[in-house]
């Protein structure tokens, strides 16, 4: 069950519960109200993280509990790292900033969530395509049967990429996900919401809702695809929003995908959809093993990335998410992930929790 889902289910549970026995029961709001230098950081109703304060790069008093309560309160160990989990401890201060050159970026160990860097982390963005991320998970939680057929419209064509159909041609439901997330095409991203029976109003207001479930104040979406410039985040509250989409399997195998096939059943012919992301597929990045993300690009955001990855041969606890926001070019926002990623690698080591 993925973060949503859980923050849904603990609204659920807490609603119920009067807020004075909550606060007597919950380790985290006791030692909030036991430190002034907290109280300053967050806010007392939110608990999310006030602009202008020691907070940084926090979302929220749970971020903080998440990097570093844990290690400052026994009280707290339920945030920190399952026992037998690798933990990244700094061991060398080379820093990495001077050699990037996208707009903002965050790294983060993908096991205990702990941000190992971050530049312009809180600086809000257009995503682009990141935005399909959203719309298939949106699409997913309606449980929609993958052999579903659907059709494409003419008036799914916003621009940008796209399948190169004609109106009403017929897809399954899983080919539509991978001309989404693997050729990143806007016109099957469209035809896919409109799976879930939704208007588009509706739709919208479920991506919204995600964001907002997350605590994602300044993430927001007005299309499916990416195409607006209204779908804007940081790179901070993106890392959030996709470590919790990546966390599905259907999602993973979808953005780790680099080629597929997918058919046309009303034209009876086959399309070629090539991953957008090139490390995946291109040999220079053939020491990673790239385990799901998304691309991003509009003339006004430069180029956009999220990515999970580790070494080809090295331990799962190493895997990292990156996401990088304004790269000159579709080859720089991949040169600096993999900068960022073996900078990460190499001044840290993942000490195992007893």
């Amino acid at each position: 069950m993925g973060l949503i889902r859980r923050i849904g289910l603990l609204g659920l549970i807490t609603a119920a519960i009067p807020a004075a026995v909550l606060a007597q029961e919950d380790p985290l709001e006791q030692i909030y109200l036991q430190r002034s230098d907290l109280q300053v950081a967050f806010d007392p109703k939110t608990k999310q993280a006030i602009p202008g304060t020691a907070a940084g790069f926090l979302l929220d008093l749970e971020d903080w509990a998440i990097q570093y309560g844990w290690m400052e309160h026994e009280e707290l160990v339920s945030y920190g790292p399952e026992q037998g989990d690798g933990v990244p401890v700094r061991v060398d201060a080379s820093e990495i900033e001077a050699s990037i050159e996208s707009v903002a970026y965050v790294v983060m160990d993908r096991s205990t969530g702990k941000i190992l860097t971050v530049k312009n982390e809180n600086k809000v963005w257009p995503i682009a395509s990141l935005t399909k991320l959203v719309t298939s998970d949106v699409v997913l939680d309606y449980e929609i049967s993958m052999d579903q057929v659907a059709d494409v419209r003419t008036t799914d064509d916003v621009g940008g990429a796209k399948l190169y159909v004609e109106d009403g041609d017929l897809f399954s439901v899983q080919d539509l996900f991978y001309a989404t997330l693997v050729a990143s095409a806007n016109n099957a991203a469209n035809a896919l919401s409109r799976t879930t029976g939704l208007s588009r109003a509706e739709f919208l207001e479920e991506m919204n809702a995600r964001a907002q479930a997350l605590g994602l104040n300044q993430t927001a979406f007005v299309d499916p695809t990416g195409i607006e410039l209204g779908n804007v985040s940081t790179v901070r509250e993106m890392t959030r929003l996709a470590s919790d989409i990546l966390q599905r399997d259907e999602m993973r195998r979808f953005t780790s995908t680099y080629t597929k096939y997918i058919t046309d059943l009303t034209q009876e012919t086959q399309k070629k959809m090539t991953n957008t992301n090139w490390m995946l597929w291109k040999s220079e990045y053939d020491d990673l093993y790239v385990t799901g993300g998304k691309t991003g690009y509009l003339d006004e955001s430069g180029w956009n990335l999220v990515v999970t990855l580790r070494p080809m041969q090295g331990d799962a606890d190493t895997e990292l998410l990156i996401v990088v926001f304004g790269a000159p070019s579709r080859e720089t926002s991949f040169e600096d992930a993999n900068a960022l990623a073996d900078w990460a690698w190499e001044v840290h080591e993942w000490q195992k929790q007893n």
